[in-house]
């Protein structure tokens, strides 16, 4: 009888069971409870939790929470089992968020879907909860409400999936803050799905339009996709009740424009963000990168600067990035004329600032490491790209920042000359980016570089370089050169030829070196090169390249001197201009410039420009350590020359005098000239100067070489001209008896004319009436004697002899001291 009562109990909990969940499925709320609360009532602990929870559900329904909320607490106690139940558990929850007991709800929320993840009513209120908290919790609680929520609940989608948008959006942000890039594209593309489906699906429904467009514009600017960002954000901001409290619109927007080049317009945009958003770093980032993009690196400063003043904590990501951005403009403003440049030094502290907080970032490696190469501290760039590639986070960076890392290292040490090791830093970023040219070109520099470094096979290393990049210019431009070297010049050639075909060649120096292989060709064709240099001067002038311009000049000033001397020396003048502090230009502008100034020098000497040459001369000789063998002396002498053709024969007596004591003129000189050039010319300097003690020193000096064969009358000639000078300079000062023994001297060496002109000198020394007779005898020759004819016959009272013979005297080219001054008394005095 026992059994058989419990049994019937059993079948009678099963009916009430029976009856609720028809009840239920019908929606007849009022006789589910009953039936329900019959079957709770006659055996507690025989209910199964998922009765529990349609009866806990039926309290919500009907909205009498308090009622829903003792029920569940007198259901724990009945049965015990039910405090962890998942079906009781869930309606809990829903009962405490209606009762405004949020917190409490989502504790028993939380442990709800721990065990059951279906339970979609619970992973709604999570979602909601952390719409405004917690992103990422947001995103799992809604993601899995719309995987468990049943089909016919999708009208209700709206809201939870514009809420599940905008927190991808926040936690693709985020994501990119810790650095992983490619995870942030894949939450973009989600958001873009949740999006797009309220457009699809919910467009006519309250406000799922204008959320959904604002999540949109956010979600492609975050994915690079500008254009239909642009198209996206443009529609929102038609209508200002469509932007959102955040202006995130308008960041947005900012953005896709100026990846579009559009800076005027990213740069409005950008503040209008920051009106709404003043504390916001990225708005003034964001101006500061228009204002970078249109170079006005002034104010692109002062907007980074303020984005740095309002940056987060735990804003990594964007502190690496405004620090990139903040050394890139120190980097491109302007540097001081001389001196230290203050903001490259600024630019490095900033970036290894950042690098210190930061040292697992090889993007902002790079770019502290581009700063270090840049102020030429090449080696403590090694240092860091050495620290970055032992970190054990590199290998986890994306590809092409370890690339950029590896190729900073190669450069770095191609800078220390040490090319081994840059090479095998650009061989190893080539293996990871084989295409990037960039790393190619570095690699193939090097090589040609380490073609011509000391014991290289230099062919060997450059067909290596030829085989990494077959039409690099570089590589193609130095096989030429070496073929110039080994004298294969009709090879290099036809090889220069060729490269004028290739896009990134240097063309100023293929020129200049197809005009060498002209000169060095087996029929040489100066007048091809000279084309050729022609060519090569106006591409170096077209780019500016003034060094490369002087390189041209000192190689083609040469050709120049036959047929335009003064075109060889203005060339040959702006090459040791341009390039006199370079010590592989200098050596040979100056020289080059030297022996065309000597050229130029001799041609007016020749044309009677003495002082010109002089100039020349001087120029010429001033850099001696340029100038081979023999060369300084001849210039030298030359100038000398020079000095006492245009009438400095004091500034001539000293050169020839300096060069007297030198010795070593037979090694420039000819003839007698071989062994006392330097001398007769000091004396015959001398004998030019103008005064008596020079007169007497040329004197001395011209005995010393009376006898020496090969000058001929010369130094005679010079002798008794030498004697009539000094007499002339003694008798001014008054020594007549000094006078007289000099003119006997120089009657010594005179011929016939000269032996008159004596006569007449030393009748002129103490000249009277008694001497009437001697002068007249001279019959006016030497001219000078009409001088003194004039004299005597003014003394003797024939004033109008006296004018005649001064007249004679002058208009035969006289040059006496007063002596118009004489023709113009009588004349005014006795009227002739």
């Amino acid at each position: 009888m026992i059994v058989a009562s419990a049994t019937v109990a059993q079948a009678a909990i099963e009916d009430d069971l029976r009856d609720g969940d028809k009840y239920f499925e019908d929606g007849n709320w009022q006789r589910a409870a009953v039936a329900y609360d019959r079957a709770i009532a006659k055996a507690p602990s025989q209910v199964p939790a998922e009765a529990y929870g349609k009866r806990a559900a039926i309290f919500i329904i009907l909205k009498d929470y308090k009622g829903g909320l003792d029920f569940v607490a007198r259901a724990k106690q009945r049965n015990s089992a039910l405090a962890n139940s998942p079906e009781l558990g869930e309606q809990e929850a829903l009962l405490l968020w209606e009762t405004d007991r949020k917190d409490e709800a989502i504790k028993v929320a939380e442990k709800v879907v721990s065990s059951r993840p279906q339970a979609f009513t619970n992973q709604k209120l999570i979602g909601e909860f952390y719409a405004s908290r917690s992103p990422a919790r947001t995103v799992n609680a809604y993601e899995a409400y719309l995987q468990h929520r049943p089909g016919e609940l999708e009208g209700g989608d709206v809201l939870p999936r514009i809420r599940l948008g905008f927190a991808l959006l926040a936690t693709a942000r985020s994501t990119l803050n810790d650095g992983d890039e490619q995870k942030a594209q894949g939450l973009y593309e989600k958001a873009v799905s949740q999006f797009d489906t309220v457009n699809r699906k919910f467009g006519k429904k309250p406000n799922a339009t204008v959320n959904a467009e604002n999540g949109l514009c956010a979600a492609y600017t975050g994915l690079g996709r500008f254009d239909q960002a642009v198209t996206v954000c443009e529609k929102v901001i038609q209508d200002p009740k469509r932007v959102d409290a955040s202006g995130a619109v308008w960041y947005n927007l900012g953005t896709a424009y100026l990846a579009r080049k559009q800076t005027k317009k990213a740069r409005s945009a950008a503040n209008e963000f920051t009106r709404l958003r003043k504390s916001e770093a990225r708005g003034f980032k964001l101006i500061g990168d228009t204002f970078f993009a249109d170079r006005d690196w002034t104010n692109a400063l002062d907007a980074y600067l303020r984005a740095e003043t309002l940056l987060k904590p735990n804003q990594a990501h964007d502190q690496v990035q405004l620090s990139i951005q903040l050394g890139k403009v120190y980097r491109r403003l302007p540097a001081p004329a001389s001196g230290n440049n203050p903001n490259l030094a600024l630019a490095i502290d900033k970036l290894k600032t950042a690098y210190n907080a930061n040292p697992t970032s090889a993007e902002l490696a790079i770019e502290l490491g581009g700063a270090y190469i840049e102020g030429k501290q090449d080696g403590e760039a090694t240092k860091l790209t050495d620290r970055v590639m032992q970190n054990p986070e590199f290998a986890k960076a994306p590809a092409e920042q370890r690339a950029g890392v590896i190729l900073l290292a190669g450069k770095s040490l191609y800078n220390q000359k040490k090319l081994k090791e840059a090479r095998q830093k650009f061989e190893a970023a080539a293996q990871i980016r084989p295409n990037d040219i960039t790393i190619q070109r570095s690699l193939v520099l090097t090589i040609n570089e380490q073609a011509f470094s000391a014991n290289a096979d230099a062919s060997q290393l450059l067909e290596q370089a030829l085989a990494i990049d077959p039409g690099s210019p570089v590589t193609l431009t130095n096989l030429a050169v070496l073929a110039i070297d080994k004298g294969q010049c009709d090879s290099a050639q036809k090889q220069l030829i060729k490269l004028a075909n290739i896009s990134g060649r240097d063309e100023v120096l293929r020129r200049r070196l197809l005009a060498r292989t002209y000169l060095c060709q087996q029929k040489p064709d100066p007048k091809k090169a000279s084309l050729e240099y022609a060519e090569a001067e106006k591409e170096a002038k077209k780019a500016g390249a003034a060094l490369a311009l002087a390189e041209i000049y000192v190689e083609w000033g040469p050709l120049l001197i036959d047929a335009d001397l003064a075109g060889a020396v203005e060339k040959l003048e702006t090459a040791v201009q341009a390039g006199g502090q370079d010590p592989a230009i200098a050596p040979a502008a100056n020289r080059n410039l030297a022996l065309a100034l000597f050229r130029r020098g001799w041609k007016s000497m020749r044309e009677n420009k003495a002082g010109d040459a002089a100039s020349d001369f001087e120029r010429a000789s001033r850099n001696t350590g340029v100038l081979k063998g023999t060369e300084p002396l001849a210039f030298e002498f030359s100038y000398g020359l020079a000095l006492l053709d245009s009438g400095r024969s004091a500034d001539a007596s000293k050169v020839f005098t300096a060069l007297a004591s030198k010795g070593g003129q037979g090694t420039y000189l000819k003839g007698p000239y071989a062994k006392f050039g330097a001398q007769f010319f000091r004396a015959y300097a001398n004998y030019r100067s103008g005064t008596l003690a020079a007169r007497q020193q040329a004197v001395a000096d011209l005995a010393k070489m009376e006898n020496e064969p090969g000058f001929g009358t010369k130094i005679k000639d010079l002798l008794g001209s030498s004697y009539e000078l000094i007499a002339y300079d003694q008798w001014r000062a008054g020594q007549i008896a000094a006078a007289s023994k000099s003119l006997t001297a120089a009657e010594r060496y005179g011929d016939a004319d000269a032996k008159r002109r004596i006569a007449m000198d030393k009748a002129a020394l103490s000249l009277n009436k008694g001497d009437l007779a001697t002068l007249e005898g001279l019959g006016g020759n030497p001219p000078e004697v009409l001088v003194n004819l004039g004299i005597l016959y003014d003394q003797a009272g024939r004033p109008k002899d006296a004018y005649e013979a001064w007249v004679k005297a002058k208009a035969r080219g006289v040059q006496a001291r007063d002596l118009q001054k004489w023709i113009d008394a009588k004349k005014r005095i006795y009227g002739f």
